[in-house]
C-alpha cells in the first residue's frame, strides 16, 4: 500500500458528491461490523450516486487502494470491513426506486433496507420471501452480497434466487447491468466476459460436478448454470459473492404473492437425535420453515423473561417449530396435523398452535434467541465462529453428535438453534475473547468443525458468508474448483482491489488477526468520572457487539430517532460505545475526548433512552454520551445557548411575570430571529412563554386533601410549575379526590435539560437543591408523584447517575406517574360522561419506564371516551434539543411519522404526558393538545 495522505482524499473530495472522511473517529466506526473483527481503514465515503462510485474505482486503482462495500454493517463474518475505502451505502443510495405490482418486482439501491420494502409492501399481499432475522435493518445490498436467506428458505431460497437485474460497476470503472450481459452474444460480449464465458465451458463439467450436495451454500463462488443456452447468467455469481467481484448499485428484485394462510407446529423432544429424525420425517411435506432451538437456549430464555419461563415446558432437550403456509386455509391446517401425527412418536409434547396468539408466542422465543444471548453476563460471549456450516439433512443426525461431541471435548459451553430444515445450525460457543487461550481456540474448533463438515458431505458456510472467518476453508472445500475461483476474480477484479482479503485468501490463521478484542487488547478505565459507574464504564463500554438493530430506520423501533433522520453513522447508538471503546483501549488518545469530532458523536444522542431497552444487549448508550459529553463540559464549559435553554425553572421562577408582554412582541419572526442570534432557539418555533401566575403561586404552599390516607409530594417540573399551570392544579385536583394528602414543596428543574448536555454539575446542584427543600416530606410520603414524563424518569433512573445517597433510591421506590396511582384507585373518582374523542402520543421517556400504558389505560376508563392509542414514534423534540435552530430541521423530520397520524386523527384532543412533545405537536399541527390529568379533571363531577 503506497504511503497515504491527507491530499490524496482531498483529491477525492474535489470529485464526489458525496461525504469524504479520513479522520480518526470515523475511521473508527467504520472499522467493525457484528463480527468479531476491526479493521481500521484509510477513508469513508457515502456515495451519493454512481458517478461517485466510479470515482471512488478510479481513486482507488490510481493509488492501489482496497474497496470495501458496505450495507448495515450487521454480516458477522467481516466481510465490510478493511484497510482501504470502506464504500458505505446507508446514507444516500438508500432509496426504492420503483415497485412494480403488477410485475410483481422491485427496484432499489443497495443501501434500501428489509425493513422498509416490508412497510411499502403492507397490504399489498405481496412479499419478498428470504427474511434474514436481522431484516429489520439488513439492507439489500449487504443481503445480496452475502445471499442470504432465514427462517423459511427451505421453501422460498435464498436472495440471488430472486434477482432479476443489477446495475453493476467493475473496479476498471466498466459499467454495465446484469440483464444486459445476457442479452449480449458472445461475439459482442466485453473481452471479460468471453474469458468467464470461456472459463465455465473449459470446466463445466468439473464445475456443475464439483459442488456439495447441499441446496445452502454461499461458501466460494458459484459458478453452476453460469451459461445457460448460450447466455451468460450473472445474477447467481455475484449473488454471494460479498463484494469481491463488482459492486452493485442497483438491484431489481422479484416479489411473490403472499400466502394468507399459516399453521405451526411446537414439537418438543428429550433429546436432538430424535428432532434430527423428526425433520428428516416431514421435510418431503413441504414445510415453509423448520426452526430448532436446543436445551441450553431455552434454559436462557426460561431464566431470562418469565413470560418464556411459562411459554417453554420443564425437562425438555429441544423445540421444533414447524411450519406451513398456503393459499387454503383447510390444506395449510391439515399438512400441519398430519405433520404432528409424523413426529408425534419421537416427541413428548407436540400441538398446533391455533391461534394468531400463540403463533406469535412462540415465534417470540425464537426471536428473542440472539438478544437473550447477547445479555449473557460474564467474560465469555457468544461467538459467531462455527453458526453457519450446512450438511445433508440425511446427516443430520451425525452432525448432531459430532457437534456436541467436539464443543463437549474442548470444555466449550455452547448454545444451538437455527434452520435445521435446511441442515443448518446455529452453533454458538461461548468464548472469552481476550483470553489467548479461547482464541487460539478459535482456530481448532473452526479446523474440527471443517473436518467434520467435510466428511459429512457440507460446506463450512451455508448462509451468512465466507468472511474473514471462513474464507481460509475454501481452498480446501472446493481442491477442483479453487483455480476457476481465483481466475474468476482475476477477470472480473484484475488488480484484487474488490475487498480482497475475502473469499480468495488463503490464510489458515487468517481468522485469529484484527481481532476486536484479542489478546493484546486493554482498556483503561476513565479517570475522574462524573458518574455513578456501579456497573462498570469500561465494561458497559464493551458490552457493544456491533449488530447494527439500532440503525433500524422504519418505526419497527423507536431507537434511534436521530439516525432514522439522518442515517449517518455517527448518530447510531453503537457509534457512542465504538469511539468510547476507542478511547479506553488507547486506539484514540486521551484527548480525542475533547476533540469535535468525538463530541460530534456524543451529542447526537438526545437521550431518549430508546436504545437501552431495543438493544439485544441493553447498553446503556445514553449514560455513556452523558458520562463523555459531562467530561467535555468540565473542561470546555457550557456555550451560553445550552445554558439558556437549560434553565427553564429559573427563567420561569424570574421572568413570568413580564413573559406574556414578551410573547406579544415575540409573534413576529423578526424578534424571534433576533432571539435566536442570542439564545440559539430556532426562529420557527413560536416563543414558549410562561404564565403571568405560576402553579406555586396559586397554590400558595397549601396542603391539600386533609385527611387522605395517602400522603404523596407533587414534583410539578417546570412545564407544569411556569409554562401550563394548569396540569398542576389539575393534578392537585385529581390527587385530592384519589383520597391523596398532597404537598406541592418548593422546586427547582428535575435536571433532565442539564444531564443530556452534560451540564452535570448543574444537575447535581439541582438535584440537592431539590431535596434540601423537600426535607423530610419524602421519608414521610407514600409515593412522589409526577405528572411529567421526563421528571419521572430523571428521578427513577437519572438521579442515581448523580448520587448514590440512600434518599435517592426512597425516591426511586416512591416515584410514581399519576396515571397509575389514578388507575389503582380509579373507583374513588365520581365521573361524568364525556363524550370525547382522544390521539395518544406516548413519549419516548414514558415508554422506557415502568408501567408506560398507565395513560391510556386511565383515560379508557373515563365513560364517554374514546382513545385512540396512535403507537407513533418519536416527536422529534428531545427536550431542549429540538429547540435548537442548529436542530430544527432534523427535529422536524424526525416527528413526521407522529405528526402525520396526529393530523390524521379525528379526535377533540391530542393528548400526551410530555410536555416537549406538547409543544412539538401543538407547532406542527391543528391539534388542541392537552395532558392526561387535565382530560381526567374536566371529566370529573363537581
Amino acid at each position: 500500500m503506497p504511503q497515504l495522505t491527507r491530499n490524496i482524499f482531498e483529491e477525492l473530495s474535489d470529485n464526489i458528491k458525496g461525504d469524504v472522511y479520513t479522520d480518526t473517529v470515523r475511521r473508527y466506526l467504520h472499522s467493525t461490523d457484528g463480527s468479531i473483527f476491526r479493521v481500521e481503514p484509510a477513508c469513508v465515503i457515502y456515495p451519493l450516486d454512481r458517478e461517485d462510485v466510479l470515482a471512488v474505482t478510479a481513486f482507488a486503482t490510481r493509488y492501489g487502494l482496497s474497496i470495501h462495500s458496505r450495507g448495515a454493517g450487521s454480516g458477522l463474518c467481516g466481510s465490510s470491513v478493511g484497510r482501504g475505502i470502506v464504500l458505505d451505502f446507508t446514507k444516500y443510495m438508500n432509496k426504492l426506486i420503483e415497485i412494480d405490482s403488477e410485475g410483481k418486482t422491485f427496484t432499489c439501491q443497495p443501501g434500501y433496507r428489509f425493513g422498509e420494502l416490508e412497510a411499502e409492501l403492507k397490504g399489498k399481499n405481496l412479499f419478498f420471501p428470504p427474511d434474514p432475522s436481522s431484516g429489520e435493518y439488513a439492507s439489500f445490498g449487504g443481503m445480496y452480497g452475502t445471499n442470504a436467506s432465514g427462517a423459511h428458505s427451505v421453501k422460498y431460497g435464498n436472495v440471488s434466487d430472486y434477482i432479476e437485474d443489477a446495475e453493476i460497476v467493475f473496479s476498471d470503472g466498466l459499467v454495465t447491468t446484469i440483464k444486459e450481459i445476457e442479452q449480449t452474444p458472445y461475439d459482442k460480449l466485453p473481452p471479460r466476459f468471453r474469458r468467464l464465458f470461456d472459463l465455465y465451458e473449459r470446466n463445466r463439467e468439473t464445475i456443475e460436478n464439483g459442488y456439495p450436495d447441499v441446496k445452502y451454500n454461499v461458501s466460494g463462488y458459484n459458478l453452476r448454470s453460469l451459461v445457460e443456452d448460450g447466455q451468460l447468467k450473472l445474477g447467481k455469481l455475484l449473488g454471494g459473492s460479498e463484494g469481491t467481484l463488482a459492486i452493485v448499485t442497483r438491484m431489481t428484485f422479484r416479489l411473490h404473492e403472499k400466502p394468507p394462510y399459516d399453521s405451526l407446529v411446537v414439537a418438543y423432544f428429550d433429546d436432538i437425535v430424535k428432532s434430527a429424525k423428526a425433520v428428516q420425517a416431514v421435510l418431503p411435506s413441504g414445510p415453509s420453515g423448520i426452526e430448532i432451538m436446543d436445551k441450553s437456549l431455552l434454559n436462557l430464555a426460561r431464566e431470562s423473561d418469565e413470560k418464556l419461563k411459562k411459554a417453554i415446558p420443564e425437562g425438555i432437550d429441544n423445540v421444533l417449530m414447524i411450519e406451513y403456509d398456503g393459499f387454503d386455509e383447510n390444506e395449510t391446517r391439515e399438512k400441519a396435523e398430519e405433520a404432528m401425527k409424523t413426529v408425534e412418536h419421537l416427541t413428548t409434547e407436540a400441538n398446533v398452535a391455533a391461534s394468531a396468539d400463540e403463533k406469535a408466542k412462540f415465534w417470540a422465543v425464537r426471536k428473542a434467541a440472539v438478544p437473550i444471548l447477547y445479555k449473557l453476563q460474564g467474560r465469555k460471549k457468544i461467538i459467531a465462529l462455527i453458526e453457519d456450516a450446512a450438511v445433508p439433512t440425511d446427516n443430520l443426525v451425525e452432525y448432531f453428535e459430532g457437534i456436541y461431541s467436539l464443543l463437549e471435548k474442548h470444555g466449550c459451553d455452547f448454545v444451538i438453534y437455527g434452520h435445521i430444515a435446511k441442515g443448518l445450525l446455529h452453533t454458538r460457543p461461548l468464548l472469552d475473547m481476550k483470553d489467548p487461550h479461547d482464541i487460539d481456540l478459535l482456530k481448532i474448533l473452526a479446523d474440527e468443525l471443517f473436518e467434520l463438515v467435510s466428511s459429512l458431505g457440507g460446506v463450512v458456510s451455508g448462509e451468512h458468508g465466507d468472511g474473514r472467518i471462513r474464507s481460509t476453508y475454501v481452498k480446501d472445500q472446493y481442491k477442483d474448483l479453487y483455480g476457476c475461483f481465483m481466475e474468476t476474480k482475476s477477470i472480473l477484479d484484475g488488480d484484487f482491489l474488490l475487498n480482497p482479503d475475502i473469499k480468495t485468501i488463503h490464510d489458515p490463521y487468517q481468522m485469529q488477526k484484527f481481532l476486536r478484542f484479542g489478546s493484546d487488547y486493554g482498556s483503561r478505565d476513565l479517570t475522574g468520572k462524573m458518574l455513578v459507574w456501579n456497573e462498570g464504564f469500561t465494561d458497559e463500554a464493551e458490552k457493544c457487539h456491533g449488530c447494527s438493530k439500532c440503525t433500524t430506520v422504519t418505526t419497527a423501533t423507536r431507537m434511534c430517532p436521530v439516525f432514522k433522520a439522518t442515517r449517518d453513522e455517527t448518530a447510531a447508538p453503537k457509534a457512542k460505545a465504538n469511539v468510547l471503546r476507542a478511547l479506553i483501549s488507547g486506539a484514540i488518545d486521551n484527548e480525542s475526548l475533547y476533540e469535535q469530532a468525538f463530541q460530534s458523536v456524543m451529542n447526537k444522542c438526545v437521550n431518549c433512552g430508546s436504545c437501552v431497552m431495543e438493544c439485544p444487549s441493553n447498553v446503556n448508550i445514553p449514560k455513556l454520551a452523558i458520562e463523555a459529553k459531562g467530561q467535555y463540559v468540565k473542561r470546555v464549559g457550557a456555550p451560553l445557548d445550552k445554558k439558556i435553554v437549560s434553565s427553564c425553572d429559573l427563567m420561569g421562577k424570574y421572568t413570568h411575570k413580564v413573559s406574556p408582554l414578551i410573547a406579544a412582541s415575540m409573534k413576529l419572526k423578526l424578534n424571534r430571529k433576533a432571539m435566536e442570534l442570542v439564545t440559539g432557539v430556532s426562529a420557527e418555533r413560536p416563543f414558549v412563554s410562561f404564565k403571568g401566575k405560576s402553579l406555586y403561586e396559586r397554590l400558595d404552599g397549601r396542603e391539600f386533601g386533609e385527611g387522605g390516607d395517602l400522603k404523596v409530594v407533587y414534583f410539578a417540573g417546570c412545564y407544569a410549575g411556569y409554562i401550563n399551570p394548569e396540569i398542576g392544579t389539575s393534578a392537585v385536583d385529581v390527587l385530592e379526590k384519589l383520597g391523596c394528602r398532597v404537598s406541592v414543596p418548593e422546586q427547582v428543574c428535575c435536571g433532565v435539560p442539564f444531564i443530556s448536555k452534560g451540564m452535570l454539575e448543574e444537575t447535581r446542584a439541582r438535584i440537592k437543591k431539590n431535596l434540601d427543600k423537600w426535607g423530610d416530606m419524602v421519608k414521610e410520603a407514600d409515593h412522589v408523584v409526577v405528572t411529567c414524563s421526563s421528571c419521572g424518569l430523571s428521578l427513577l433512573k437519572e438521579w442515581a447517575y448523580m448520587l448514590s445517597d440512600d434518599i435517592i433510591s426512597e425516591i426511586k421506590e416512591k416515584t410514581i406517574h399519576i396515571s397509575t396511582l389514578v388507575n389503582r384507585r380509579l373507583d374513588r373518582l365520581d365521573m361524568k360522561e364525556c363524550g370525547l374523542k382522544l390521539a395518544y402520543h406516548k413519549s419516548c421517556h414514558l415508554r422506557v419506564q415502568k408501567d408506560d400504558n398507565a395513560s391510556v389505560e386511565m383515560l379508557g376508563n373515563i365513560p364517554g371516551v374514546e382513545v385512540e392509542d396512535m403507537n407513533s414514534s418519536c416527536c422529534g423534540m428531545a427536550g431542549s434539543w429540538g429547540m435548537m435552530a442548529e436542530n430544527y430541521e432534523t427535529s422536524a423530520k424526525i416527528g413526521e411519522p407522529m405528526l402525520r397520524k396526529l393530523n390524521a386523527a379525528h379526535c377533540d384532543y391530542g393528548v400526551t404526558d410530555c410536555p416537549t412533545c406538547t409543544i412539538q405537536m401543538e407547532h406542527m399541527s391543528d391539534k388542541k393538545i392537552k395532558h392526561p390529568v387535565e382530560v381526567l379533571a374536566q371529566c370529573l363531577k363537581d
